[in-house]
């Protein structure tokens, strides 16, 4: 899945699936004076791609993908989302490190509005969040509420309805954070087979830089705050050790990292 090749393995990006493209993107917040968040951020995110943006806590690596949901406007720079910047919260789907689930709604209700915001009738958007919620290890719990699940299992339903939105490009913020080592071995997994069967755009924010070479073809490494990108990994040609290596050896030369 490298950035102009399609060998015939899978179909091309979908049409919802759109480059993320941001150049010298800055924003301060705050008062008196505002304290200075994104400083000059440049970064491509490929259509039908996953890239990861790894680097520590606080960065503003959240407030970023805030920015290209739309959520936020930059003070200065571009960001645009399949070649546009207006509608940018239309385009995207955007997975918080809170699960934001409903807490009226049960389990399967939450899921399955991820699937009615796609436009499924509503006994489509219920089968394919049964399943869903199947893949991400949360059979029989369709029916409790919110506050009876752990935040684990939270995440994973939240995890679950964003696959279904419909939406082709997807920002992920530490959505394993909350799970166990096997758990969140499992949701790696459903994650790739997702994103080699539909090929959307990933953004997904991570500080665990083994999990950022396992899952994306790219990783962009952050510096401290205010933030900037100061490397760009091809996980493909670096291996999965280099490519370990080289974002510490990036993060110790920002000065983040012993």
């Amino acid at each position: 899945m490298r950035r102009g090749r399609n060998d015939g393995t899978l179909p091309s990006a979908p049409a919802g699936a759109s480059s993320i493209n941001l150049c010298d993107v800055h924003l301060a917040l705050g008062d008196d004076p505002p304290a200075p968040v994104l400083g000059g951020v440049d970064l491509l995110a490929p259509a039908g791609e996953v890239t990861a943006i790894v680097g520590p806590s606080g960065c503003g690596k959240s407030t970023l993908l805030d920015v290209i949901a739309g959520l936020r406007e930059p003070d200065h720079g571009q960001v645009l989302v399949g070649g546009h910047h207006a509608d940018r919260i239309g385009r995207v789907a955007l997975m918080p490190q809170r699960d934001a689930l409903m807490p009226w709604r049960t389990l399967l209700a939450n899921v399955e509005a991820g699937a009615r915001l796609a436009g499924d009738a509503p006994d489509v958007a219920r089968a394919r969040a049964r399943v869903a919620l199947q893949q991400a290890g949360l059979a029989g719990f369709e029916h409790h509420y919110p506050h009876a699940l752990s935040g684990g299992m939270r995440q994973r339903g939240a995890l679950a309805r964003t696959l279904l939105s419909g939406r082709g490009t997807w920002l992920l913020d530490e959505p394993f954070g909350a799970l166990d080592a096997l758990t969140r071995s499992e949701m790696h997994g459903v994650l790739k087979e997702t994103c080699a069967r539909h090929r959307p755009t990933v953004l997904l924010v991570t500080h665990d830089i083994a999990e950022a070479v396992l899952l994306a073809e790219t990783v962009l490494v952050a510096g401290p705050s205010p933030m900037r990108i100061v490397d760009v990994i091809d996980t493909h040609a670096e291996g999965d050790a280099g490519g370990r290596e080289r974002a510490l050896e990036s993060l110790r030369a920002a000065g983040v990292a012993a």
